[in-house]
């Protein structure tokens, strides 16, 4: 047995009176399920289902075995029908407990074909979405435990809770992105900048990694001026792939050329920037890839730069005359989660603040929930 399934079915022990557990599933219904499933189950959740066959518990409701609405045969039965394939794929994610955000734990069996090496992804019925979560059964085990037996555990949702929950989840598992994902988020909100950008640059190495995690740690490390930082990240934005990828990117070639740009150009060796810029080039669609182009050039040259188009019809924060004003009135709308950093990077309204002011002052405040 794994240490953090020990953990875990030690603390549901010492705190079964205060929990709603359903009776032990027996041999017969687990062979029952799995010779339906087509597969076995992994042997962790086996196990758990030995002890109980389902319940609530504080991270949400276990599904027992069966085929019936509320069960795991039931989740597996409905999540074919929500991707429109056959209930016998041996592929189909396998639900095993409803959080209560409302979406389902699920092993992914398309990442192989042991069932103890399948990850947890937390799959969101109503939008489809499906994300990695853990990298096993063990690990969500022991984060469940180390959170049920934390200080925080019943608290108050705050920044600080929500920051050491990321941080125990690291700490775990220090090879999920999307553990270091929530440190980055909470770290931000935080008014920590370069903590942050860490966080975010360590979920985009992680395999699988969040491809989004490198635009937000780009954004932060041109905004208080980290090169190195800047240059990892873009490297990876810039990589071959179909444009597909740039949707989970959340982001575009020529928003990633216009954000290093001002960067590559103070750093005074531009070439290893001119060879990113060429692959930004090659990705950008039609109408963009005029203007990557002009950008690399620029770098190039030592030209100008391409305008850069207006994010909206009207600046969230219109210019004034009295630029400290102006700044003042901008960093006041970024903490209020009016101006983002997209504005601070790309608005040309703002481009007197960029030459005079340090806009990533702007993050070193603390936002609270």
């Amino acid at each position: 047995m794994h240490r953090g399934v020990r953990q875990f079915l030690k603390w549901v022990g010492a705190n079964r009176a205060t929990l709603t557990l359903n009776p032990p599933a027996s041999n017969a219904e687990l062979r029952a399920l799995e010779q339906t499933l087509g597969g076995p189950l992994p042997s962790d959740l086996r196990l758990i289902l030995t002890r109980f066959n389902g319940g609530e518990l504080p991270v949400g409701k276990m599904l027992p075995v069966g085929l019936e609405p509320g069960t795991i045969g039931a989740a597996v039965r409905d999540y074919a029908q929500a991707v429109k394939k056959d209930f016998l794929d041996p592929e189909l994610l396998l639900p095993f407990c409803q959080t209560a955000e409302g979406s389902l734990l699920a092993f992914d069996r398309s990442a192989g074909p042991v069932s103890d090496t399948w990850p947890i992804v937390d799959y969101y019925p109503d939008t489809g979405e499906e994300r990695m979560i853990h990298r096993t059964m063990d690990g969500w085990c022991q984060t469940c435990v180390n959170e049920w037996e934390s200080g925080d555990f019943g608290a108050e949702f705050t920044l600080d809770v929500y920051l050491r929950k990321g941080e125990r989840h690291v700490s775990v598992e220090p090879d999920v992105a999307t553990a270091y994902a929530s440190v980055a988020h909470a770290r931000k909100r935080a008014g920590m900048p370069e903590e942050s950008m860490k966080a975010y640059l360590a979920a985009a190495r992680c395999v699988p990694p969040l491809p989004w995690c490198d635009w937000e740690a780009l954004k932060i490390a041109v905004l208080i001026d980290k090169r190195a930082e800047a240059y990892e990240a873009s490297s990876r934005l810039a990589a071959r792939a179909p444009s597909s990828a740039w949707e989970k990117r959340e982001t575009t070639p020529l928003w990633v050329a216009q954000v290093v740009a001002p960067l590559a150009r103070r750093t005074g060796s531009p070439s290893r920037w001119v060879r990113m810029l060429s692959q930004l080039e090659e990705a950008a669609d039609e109408d963009e890839r005029p203007d990557v182009h002009a950008i690399r050039v620029a770098i190039e040259t030592g030209g100008p730069f391409p305008p850069l188009d207006p994010l909206r019809e009207e600046p969230l924060v219109p210019p004034q005359p009295d630029l400290d004003a102006w700044f003042t009135a901008v960093k006041r709308s970024y903490h209020a989660g009016v101006v983002r950093d997209e504005d601070l990077l790309l608005e040309p309204s703002m481009a007197p603040l960029r030459e005079r002011y340090p806009l990533g002052d702007c993050l070193r405040a603390r936002r609270d929930f």
